[in-house]
């Protein structure tokens, strides 16, 4: 299997694997909901008015994977904003 590491802004898909050692349940709670999350406006400084594009979340002990067809919400930008680690996403 190959692996990318970086962000593409121009796919039509993209996925992140972040490691949830050292993530708190407040950043795991937020990664679920983070649609409901930036629509209550906690961030002044988002990018986008009402992101209605919810990534698909799916969980186990060790890694949250993130995943969507259409990357209309900044999930690299959340992710950084919720403080996860950068050395923690993939």
């Amino acid at each position: 299997m190959k692996q990318r590491n970086g962000f593409v802004s121009n796919s039509s898909s993209s996925s992140f694997i972040v490691k949830k050692e050292g993530l708190n349940e407040l950043q795991i709670y937020a990664i679920h909901n983070h649609i409901e999350i930036v629509n209550k406006g906690i961030f002044t400084d988002w990018q986008e008015e009402h992101p209605d594009e919810a990534w698909t979340v799916t969980e186990n002990d060790l890694v949250i994977e993130l995943s969507t067809w259409m990357d209309n919400f900044d999930m690299e930008f959340f992710l950084k904003k919720i403080g996860v680690p950068e050395k923690n996403i993939i």
